[in-house]
C-alpha cells in the first residue's frame, strides 16, 4: 500500500537552499516538541535564532508554505473517495499583544477588541478508511475595521464575494481544483456553511455538498422547511452515544435518535443573490431528532444535501459522514491550550504568527492520525505513518515499559495504526483497561511527546551499540 506522505518537502520552494533547509529543520523540531514555543521547540540558543529568522523572513511567504501543503494533499488523494470538513476558528493573541508591533497581520477577533487573526482550514480525508491525507485550501485573515454594527439588511445587500461567508465557496472551489484527481469529493460544513449559492455553484458529477441547516428557507411551493418535515414520516430510529463533556458538565449518555428526510425545492433568496444564480435549487434534506426529549441540549440535526437521500439507509450514511466533522474541531483543540499552544507564541509580528500556525499544522496531522485509528480495528496501515525504526521502538516500548495485564494488553494487530495509537495513548496517561473514558487528542498528543522523547534517546543508544 502506497505510504500517505505528511512530511513537508520544501526542496526548490523558497527559491534558497539555506531557508528550505532551516524549513525543514523547523518542522522535525515542531514535531518533536510539546508546544510551537519557540523556546520550548528548540535545543539551544543557536536553534532559537535560527527559527525567528525564519519566521521573520520576508522572503518567506505564508503562500509558498500554503502550496506546499495543498500540493502534498492532492498527492495523496490520487483516485481516492474523499471527505473535505471545512471550518474556521480565530486565533487570539492579546495576552502578547504589548510585545506585537502595529500593522503586521492581526486584527479584530472574538469579543471585536481583542487581537489575532482568523483561519478556514478544509482537512481531507478518506472516505473508507477515515485516514487523514492533508489540506486542500487554507485562508488566513485579519479584520482590518469592526463590522458588528452592519444590520442583517446591509450584509445580505453585500455582493458575495466581499463577505466573510464567502470563504466557504472560495475553499469549495479550491477543492474541486486541487483534488482534481479524487474519484470523488463530499464537501462537509457547519451552519455557517448555509449559503444558498453554494448549493448552486459547487456540486458536480465528481463533487457533493453536506451542511447543516441554519434557516428555515423557503420553498418553491411556498411552505417553510421545518413544516415540510415535521409531517413526513419517520424512515427509521437509530441509538447514538454522546460522549460526557466535563468543560459542559455533560455525562455521558446514548439518545434516541428518529431519522427523517425528504426531497425539496429551496427558493432562491430575495436580497443579495446574484441574477445569473438560479431561482430554485432541488435538494434533499435530513432529519435526525432526539426522540421523546424537548430539553434544550436534545440532539436534532438538519442536513441539507445534494446527494440522493430517499432511503433509512442513505440518511444514516449521510448522518454519519457529517458526524466526523467532529475532527476539524478536534484539530483546533490541539493547536490551542493543551495541545501546541499557538496563542502562547511570543514572536513580535502577526505574519511570522501566521507563518508558524501553517508549520504548525503539518505536526499536528500526526497527532490527529493517530487519534482517528484509536480503538479501531479497521484503519489505515502502520507503515503508512511510521517507518521501521519508529516501529521497532514502538515493539521495544510496548514490550519493556507498559505493564501487561488481561485488561491492558493491546488488542490491535501490529500492522494497524491502531497498534501505535493504543501504545501511545497509554504513554499519554491512558489507563488501558474497558472502564477508562476513550483517549482524547490531547492524550495521544501527551503520548506522542513522551514517545518522540524515548525515540530519541533509542536511536542514540542503537547508534553506540
Amino acid at each position: 500500500m502506497e505510504r500517505i506522505v505528511h512530511k513537508p518537502d520544501f526542496d526548490g520552494l523558497l527559491g534558497d537552499k539555506r531557508l528550505e533547509r532551516r524549513a525543514e529543520l523547523i518542522s522535525s523540531s515542531l514535531l518533536q516538541s510539546r508546544s510551537s514555543v519557540i523556546h520550548s521547540a528548540t535545543k539551544n540558543e543557536a536553534e532559537q535564532k535560527g527559527f525567528y529568522r525564519f519566521l521573520c523572513n520576508e522572503s518567506v511567504n505564508e503562500s509558498d508554505l500554503i502550496r506546499e501543503m495543498i500540493q502534498r494533499c492532492a498527492r495523496n488523494t490520487v483516485g481516492k473517495d474523499v471527505l473535505v470538513i471545512q471550518d474556521s476558528s480565530s486565533f487570539g493573541l492579546s495576552k502578547n499583544a504589548n510585545n506585537i508591533k502595529p500593522s503586521s497581520g492581526l486584527g479584530l477577533v472574538g469579543n471585536k477588541t481583542g487581537l489575532g487573526f482568523l483561519s478556514h482550514v478544509s482537512l481531507v480525508l478518506d472516505a473508507s478508511s477515515e485516514a487523514i491525507l492533508g489540506f486542500c485550501d487554507l485562508q488566513l485573515w485579519h479584520r482590518t475595521k469592526d463590522k458588528s454594527n452592519n444590520t442583517t439588511k446591509v450584509y445580505k445587500r453585500e455582493p458575495l464575494e466581499e463577505k466573510e461567508s464567502f470563504k466557504w465557496i472560495k475553499a469549495g472551489n479550491k477543492a474541486k481544483a486541487i483534488l482534481s484527481e479524487a474519484s470523488h469529493i463530499t464537501i462537509i460544513q457547519d451552519r455557517e456553511g448555509d449559503i444558498y449559492e453554494q448549493f448552486c455553484l459547487i456540486p458536480d458529477y465528481r463533487t457533493s455538498l453536506i451542511i447543516r441547516s441554519r434557516d428555515n428557507r423557503r420553498l418553491a411551493d411556498g411552505s417553510r422547511l421545518h413544516s415540510v418535515l415535521k409531517e413526513s414520516p419517520v424512515l427509521g430510529e437509530y441509538l447514538l452515544t454522546l460522549p460526557a463533556d466535563l468543560r459542559k458538565d455533560k455525562t455521558k449518555r446514548t439518545a434516541e435518535m428518529e431519522v427523517r428526510c425528504q426531497k425539496v425545492s429551496i427558493k432562491k433568496p430575495t436580497n443579495g443573490v446574484g441574477k445569473e444564480i438560479a431561482e430554485e435549487k432541488e435538494l434533499y434534506v435530513i432529519e435526525a431528532r432526539e426522540k421523546n426529549n424537548d430539553a434544550k441540549d436534545s440532539v436534532c440535526w438538519r442536513l441539507l444535501t445534494d446527494q440522493p437521500t430517499l432511503s433509512l439507509e442513505e440518511a444514516l450514511n449521510i448522518i454519519y459522514r457529517y458526524t466526523q466533522r467532529w475532527y476539524i474541531e478536534q484539530l483546533f483543540r490541539i493547536l490551542k491550550k493543551q495541545g501546541f499552544q499557538i496563542e502562547e507564541s511570543q514572536l513580535e509580528t502577526g505574519w511570522a504568527i501566521r507563518k508558524l500556525f501553517l508549520m504548525v499544522l503539518n505536526a499536528a496531522l500526526r497527532v490527529m492520525q493517530l487519534y482517528l485509528a484509536y480503538g479501531k480495528e479497521d484503519c489505515q496501515e502502520l507503515s503508512e505513518v511510521f517507518d521501521e525504526q519508529e516501529i521497532n521502538c514502538l515493539e521495544a516500548i510496548e514490550k519493556n515499559h507498559l505493564p501487561k495485564t488481561i485488561k491492558t494488553s493491546n488488542p490491535y494487530p501490529k500492522n494497524k495504526l491502531s497498534w501505535a495509537s493504543w501504545i501511545i495513548a497509554r504513554l499519554g496517561g491512558w489507563k488501558g483497561n474497558v472502564k477508562s473514558q476513550p483517549a482524547g487528542p490531547i492524550i495521544i498528543k501527551r503520548g506522542l511527546d513522551k514517545f518522540e522523547d524515548i525515540f530519541q534517546g533509542w536511536k542514540l543508544a542503537a547508534f553506540k551499540t
